[in-house]
């Protein structure tokens, strides 16, 4: 990756190229969202049938000519001569009959009024063009040359413009019809006996350019000069007639034929699956279809897309985007340098939990760009503060104040070591404690104790360095008590050791198994497959053998095991965007109408959040009923909690815990400073600097105070009382800006 700066203004900005366009259009090639459908890349003109059924259906002809007529004119044509490869072609064919796609080119013919257009809106080119042929070949190379502009003399022994398609078997009225835009095209008919005797060579210097029908060319055609593809059947002809066209007009234009491929038909890479749709038969009638048959028949068309990414993730869903059209406006965000960014939404609501990637067929690795767009964002100072600050915090204070490591009392070393990581002691630290108690007992070699974070805070938000000191305090722990193997009671914390370190380690659930566990309930329960364990098939073995080992009755969900949604917590969408967190947390809890059993304790508070019962597999191995949901305080307060509890009662420590005012927080006043991430000790803060300074602002109207305080990048303002040496909090809020 390039890195420059880029000077503004005065200003200096950092600049980081993350990946090239070479790189960029690799990857959006993987994607088949926006790939044609089966009947469109079965179809010699590439047709869009896809188009065409979804207006038919909505009684618009038109506009479903219309999408006809962008590529040609001759709809009867099509109607009464085509093959219809593209109805071989239709995935509903699969099931049986696929949509009649002749019956509704006709009924664009018979309903969708004549062509318009105007001869003045059409720009003129001061180039002559002479085409040369009797039958369709000539005809459709007239019409696509006009339509550029051109004067076009054409070079035919037909006797109207009509004769090729009455010879087709059209009646005047249809071949009428299908001509119907050429009086507004700069076309002349010349009789062939004119041109009697001329060489190509002769017609060359006659016009500007030529075009000429496959069976009169005999030897190499001038510079100037131009055919297609032979052709026996309809649509192929006119298709090589539209190529031959093309060539003249890049030729007149004086730009370059490369790219430019003759007319093909593929398969596509569209992958369309069938779940839900099941078979129908075509409508069909004596002759033309009615309007209403026509519409009815249009909307048997299933508009073949790949929505395979989108079924299972709100994010997708939300934005509306496909992963495609996603990482082409992630690279022109990160190509800003001044001005606003407005993909930076898009970027942080990603979990980054691959579930999209584990549904795409071709595995579309849309996370990766993510990820890569926000390490890009934090080296080059774009990154928003306000996205992933508090979790940063939250991450120091796990491996700050409420990090514990101890080995078991009574060893120096030990041959294990518990690791039950942040989010079990802040939302359950009862479970933790028993947890632990067990292993210690039913251990042999000793279990050591690590209270503390394993870094996918900062991974998520692309802090390197900060993931790197967080890795490393487990390795000083780790070494610290002889290297043990380390048990994990979370998911992420096991995958981020396993893929960042080198470092020993399982999941603690598989021990518990192992040592033995009796029943305790006979209930039925949904499991929730945490993005942890997306790629680990033998966890999410080993959780429902536990589950069942516990007296579980364990009914699979939709989207489970590898196309688990994420809950809403990872990649830290909580903090940067608490409202897609939600819609995530209900989708995902959603999908069950029984209690889920999650395995990471972040899934299982979430849930609750949402109001789904659910309870966490060690806490159901641990016979703890799920308390209420823990505000952002509490979670700290639990941390710190345990350590003290644990360091006092086994270990004999005396721990220290931060000296707080008295203070009453009144109605409303918590749920408001949770959702505004302001924890209790902020407002702490907030007091003890208004007592040292008495500097505060009063509302005479409510009767309360309002004291501030800067604490990083952030400054707090409390509104309180200060009555019988007691501070009653009505609420608090904060903002970025510097008040002096």
């Amino acid at each position: 990756m390039e890195k420059k700066e880029e000077v503004y203004l005065g200003k200096h900005y950092r600049m980081k190229q993350a990946f090239g366009q070479e790189e960029l259009h690799q990857r959006e090639a993987v994607c088949t969202r926006e790939e044609p459908p089966g009947c469109q890349a079965a179809c010699p003109l590439h047709l869009d049938m896809r188009a065409v059924c979804g207006h038919e259906a909505r009684g618009d002809f038109k506009k479903a000519a219309a999408v006809i007529r962008q590529t040609t004119p001759f709809l009867y044509l099509l109607a009464r001569t085509c093959s219809a490869p593209c109805q071989k072609a239709c995935t509903l064919s699969r099931l049986g009959e696929g949509v009649r796609v002749r019956d509704l080119e006709l009924a664009c013919a018979l309903y969708g009024g004549p062509a318009g257009g105007s001869r003045f809106l059409i720009p003129r080119k001061n180039k002559k063009v002479l085409v040369a042929g009797d039958g369709i070949f000539a005809l459709a190379c007239c019409r696509e040359l006009g339509k550029k502009g051109y004067e076009v003399h054409w070079h035919t022994a037909c006797a109207s413009f009509q004769a090729p398609l009455l010879e087709l078997g059209l009646s005047p009225e249809e071949a009428a019809a299908d001509l119907s835009e050429f009086s507004t095209l700069r076309i002349t008919r010349e009789a062939a006996e004119k041109f009697f005797g001329e060489t190509l060579e002769d017609w060359s210097r006659r016009a500007d350019a030529f075009c000429v029908s496959p069976e009169l060319v005999f030897g190499r055609l001038p510079e100037n000069g131009f055919t297609g593809p032979a052709g026996k059947e309809t649509v192929w002809i006119l298709a090589a007639a539209r190529y031959a066209a093309m060539q003249a007009d890049r030729y007149l234009q004086g730009a370059s034929p490369e790219g430019l491929e003759e007319p093909k038909v593929y398969e596509s890479r569209l992958h369309v699956t069938l779940d839900g749709i099941t078979g129908s038969r075509a409508v069909t009638g004596q002759g033309a279809l009615t309007r209403e048959m026509a519409a009815e028949e249009a909307a048997r068309c299933i508009q073949c897309q790949c929505l395979e990414c989108v079924k299972g993730c709100v994010y997708l869903q939300e934005f509306k985007r496909n992963p495609r059209g996603a990482i082409r406006e992630i690279y022109n965000n990160l190509s800003i340098v001044m001005g606003n960014h407005m993909a930076n939404g898009l970027i942080n609501a990603c979990d980054e939990c691959g579930q999209c990637k584990a549904a795409c067929p071709e595995g579309f690795d849309y996370p990766d760009v993510c990820r890569i767009a926000r390490r890009t964002m934090v080296e080059t100072g774009k990154m928003p503060p306000s996205a992933h600050e508090f979790a940063l915090l939250d991450q120091e204070f796990s491996n700050g104040e409420a990090f514990l490591a101890r080995p078991q009392p009574g060893y120096e070393t030990c041959r294990y070591l518990f690791f039950p990581g942040c989010q079990a002691a802040a939302v359950s630290p009862r479970t933790v404690e028993i947890t632990y108690r067990r292993l210690r007992e039913e251990l042999e070699g000793g279990t050591g104790l690590l209270l503390g974070c394993c870094g996918a805070i900062s991974r998520w938000a692309a802090r390197e360095e900060l993931l790197q000191e967080a890795l490393e305090k487990i390795r000083a722990a780790w070494e610290s008590m002889g290297r043990p193997e380390i048990l994990c009671a979370c998911p992420t914390c096991l995958k981020n050791l396993r893929e960042l370190t080198s470092l020993p380690a399982r999941g603690v659930w598989e021990v518990l198994l192992e040592l033995g566990t009796e029943p305790v309930t006979d209930q039925r329960v949904s499991i929730h497959d945490a993005c942890g364990a997306r790629e680990d098939g033998e966890i999410r073995a080993q959780i429902r053998r536990f589950a069942e080992a516990l007296g579980c009755r364990v009914e699979e969900m939709p989207f489970a095991g590898e196309l688990s949604p994420c809950c809403g917590y990872g990649g830290l969408v909580r903090y940067a965007n608490p409202r897609m967190a939600e819609k995530k947390a209900v989708f995902a809890s959603g999908r069950s109408e029984h209690r889920i059993l999650t395995y990471c304790m972040a899934c299982r508070d979430q849930f609750q959040r949402a109001g789904k019962d659910s309870i966490h597999i060690l806490e159901l191995a641990c016979q703890v009923e799920p308390g209420p949901v823990p505000d952002l305080s509490l979670r700290r307060a639990n941390r710190l909690k345990l350590k003290e509890k644990l360091q006092r009662e086994l270990w004999k420590e005396e721990g220290r815990m931060e000296e707080m005012l008295p203070v009453i927080y009144m109605e409303g006043a918590r749920e408001e400073m949770d959702q505004r991430m302001i924890l209790e000790s902020d407002v702490n803060a907030v007091l003890k600097a208004y007592e040292s300074s008495g500097e505060a602002v009063e509302d005479p109207e409510k009767g309360w105070l309002a004291a501030s305080l800067r604490l990083g990048n952030v400054t707090f303002w409390v509104k309180f009382t200060d009555t019988e040496g007691c501070y009653r909090v009505y609420g608090a809020y904060s903002h970025r800006m510097t008040v002096e």
